[in-house]
């Protein structure tokens, strides 16, 4: 492998960058910009301004101070106009010997009112050409310089001219204008200007959204498996004997989610459906009458959970929904003592069991299926892409149903789930809930007023810490609880993944029960306890929270109807995203702004394995770029096979390096 600098030290310093050749270095795009364009200076300048001036050295730069650590020069800054700024630097005692008087320097700084002076940050002798006036700044290891990088970025541009390959094809290139990639990667480190900076960025959105969507086509064809050619008929008679038996009538949304079921259950190709939706959309009982469909054609089904409270309650709530027909309901969690384990093991693999319902064990190593033909994945995020395979295995033509209570916009959806059909809830069984949601500071006596009239009227009380320990005592649960157990002796109980599942039980039985009516907790509570009796909540430290962890979190409160009071406690300057949560109650909004603010990653599982991985792209403001991306990959499966596979081959082998390699954020600035 050829070195890229004759340095063994600069080489050293690039390989701990993961650069190795000189599209390596390419690929590392710049994490920032600093933009030397001209700015007035104005009468009045407000404090703290960011100022770009040119202007002539007015007198010997003179070191002002001297301290231990840090050293001061000054020198005064003539500008075009005739006027007179002071600039001070800190730290740069070489200038007091490289600025002579009278010569031309553009400085950058911010302004100090009080002082009337300008803090330096950055000097470039003489005036910058316009087609240099932004500078790339990258993220490079301490002892390696941008001149250094940049040379050898520019070096590997002109080596790779007339051999890369642009992975987009010709067409599509012309049809939206694109620069060819090398082109765009040129034009990213070394920009003559915003706009041509912009037709770089342009190009490498199209190209990242281009080849992820590449992959989700290729995917989405591998997922239209045939179903075995013994497949069984659905029993639609029963079904809507059963159906109309409902003591509620389902919403349209939910109707039309059950019949999208029932037609990907009785289609040639095997199922492969999400549903979306808010807290409360009823997505439990779709998930439940899709399971009873799969029952009715002499399948068995498994309902997969992220947490063994979560698999109980699912237990229980199709226990008693199913409780007039024969159905056989088994329970799998790694929780059982041994003999209810391996009774379970032996019903499920002779069949006795018609609906699994667990955790991680559904897909342990020693458990056998009958004839599992349906997977239903609650919270499909939390889990791996490995770990669903394993239960999907498990049968011979399995048809999948995921679940997320962590909706996105339809049109979002589409473009990023795009290997999976997708079913959206909207609608609120009964309608929505009366929360209200509220901002305090940490010690604001009005929060202990709500508990105290909660627990007056015999309701619940949930307060959640973002950590068990904790650093501090509002975001520790253990301290938390030290001090509601003061407060209100024997009516608090501690619930942590630290317990041991028989004191979780226990302490939920209490909850429930109203022994105990205040229920301090971490995020284990977030997704499916249902407690109609509780009505407030308070969040400590809300503010360190995701906005989609605290609006499900906020649908554990007000479920039989009443109001209820949702307190958001934080001193913190960040605690301005929470007014979002105060504004709306739509899931779908809150999931957008969060998916804004954390990046895709963070929104849709790090446990995907690389499904969501944009760098250069944001889903949310460039959805029309990834919708025009997947328009444009199938219609090149349809009209260019060639030229597909060449692309797919690219994009797959893009996935497969998997290096990881830091890409330029969104540049709001320019």
């Amino acid at each position: 492998m050829p070195q890229l600098s004759k340095s063994p030290r600069v080489n050293a310093l690039l390989a701990r960058m993961g650069v190795f050749t000189y599209l390596d270095a390419i690929e590392c795009l710049p994490r920032r910009y600093e933009d030397f364009s001209p700015t007035r200076f104005p009468p009045l300048p407000i404090d703290g301004e960011r100022l770009v001036l040119f202007g002539k050295v007015a007198q010997v730069p003179a070191r002002a101070l001297r301290f231990k650590r840090a050293s001061l020069v000054r020198f005064e800054l003539e500008l075009p106009d005739g006027r007179h700024l002071p600039v001070e630097a800190w730290n740069r005692d070489y200038l007091a010997s490289r600025l002579k008087p009278g010569s031309n320097v553009t400085v950058s700084g911010r302004y100090d009112s009080k002082r009337r002076c300008l803090n330096l940050m950055a000097l470039k002798e003489g005036e910058i050409p316009p087609e240099e006036r932004l500078k790339a700044v990258h993220a490079l290891p301490e002892g390696l310089t941008e001149a250094v990088f940049a040379g050898i970025v520019k070096r590997g541009i002109a080596a790779l001219k007339g051999t890369y390959v642009d992975p987009i094809p010709p067409s599509i290139r012309e049809k939206y204008r694109l620069l060819d990639v090398l082109s765009a990667y040129e034009e990213i480190h070394f920009p003559r200007n915003s706009d041509s900076l912009r037709a770089g960025m342009r190009t490498l959105k199209y190209l990242e959204a281009f080849l992820y969507e590449l992959l989700i086509h290729h995917k989405k064809g591998e997922n239209r498996s045939k179903r075995p050619l013994h497949e069984r008929k659905i029993d639609l008679t029963s079904f809507k004997m059963f159906a109309a038996s409902l003591p509620y009538e389902l919403t349209p949304e939910q109707k039309e989610a059950v019949n999208r079921a029932y037609l990907d259950l009785s289609s040639p190709y095997l199922m492969k459906r999400l549903l979306q939706g808010d807290v409360g959309t009823g997505k439990t009982l779709v998930a439940s009458l899709v399971l009873y469909l799969n029952y009715l054609r002499g399948y068995q089904g498994a309902l997969l959970a992220p947490t063994e409270a979560l698999a109980r309650q699912h237990h229980a709530s199709l226990t008693a929904l199913f409780k007039d027909i024969p159905i056989r309901i088994t329970l799998l969690t790694g929780g059982l003592e041994a003999g209810k384990r391996h009774d379970a093991l032996l019903d499920i693999k002779t069949g006795v069991s018609d609906i699994v319902v667990g955790t991680h064990a559904l897909f342990s190593e020693n458990v056998e299926y009958a004839s599992l033909h349906l997977a239903v994945i609650d919270e499909q995020h939390k889990f791996g892409v490995d770990q669903r395979l394993h239960l999907i295995e498990k049968g011979e033509g399995v048809d999948v149903y995921m679940m997320s209570a962590t909706p996105i916009p339809r049109s979002l959806a589409q473009a990023v789930y795009g290997d999976l059909d997708i079913s959206s809830l909207h609608q609120f069984p009964g309608g929505k809930r009366k929360v209200v949601t509220k901002i305090c500071p940490y010690h604001d006596e009005r929060t202990q007023e709500a508990v105290r009239e909660a627990l007056g009227k015999g309701e619940r009380v949930y307060v959640i810490a973002k950590e068990i320990h904790g650093d501090s005592p509002v975001s520790s649960a253990i301290e938390i609880y030290r001090r509601y157990n003061n407060l209100y002796p024997g009516k608090a109980v501690l619930m942590t993944g630290e317990n041991t599942q028989e004191e979780l039980t226990k302490a939920l039985s209490s909850f429930k029960a109203g022994t105990t009516p205040i229920l301090v907790a971490t995020q284990v509570v977030e997704v499916g306890l249902d407690v109609r009796e509780a009505s407030l909540m308070l969040v400590y430290d809300a503010s360190r929270f995701s906005l989609s962890s605290l609006h499900q979190l906020r649908g554990r409160i007000g479920r039989d109807g009443r109001e209820a009071l949702f307190l958001l406690l934080s001193d913190r300057a960040e605690a301005s995203k929470l007014k979002i949560l105060a504004e709306t109650d739509d899931g779908f909004k809150i999931s957008e702004e969060d998916l804004r603010l954390r990046g895709p990653g963070e929104l849709f599982g790090k446990r995907q394995s690389g499904e969501i991985s944009f760098r250069s792209l944001d889903p949310v403001d460039d959805l029309k770029i990834l919708q025009a991306a997947q328009q444009d990959v199938e219609s090149l499966f349809e009209r260019d096979r060639a030229a597909y596979e060449e692309a797919l081959s690219y994009a797959e082998e893009r996935k497969n390096k998997g290096d990881g390699r830091g890409y330029a954020t969104v540049i709001t600035s320019l």
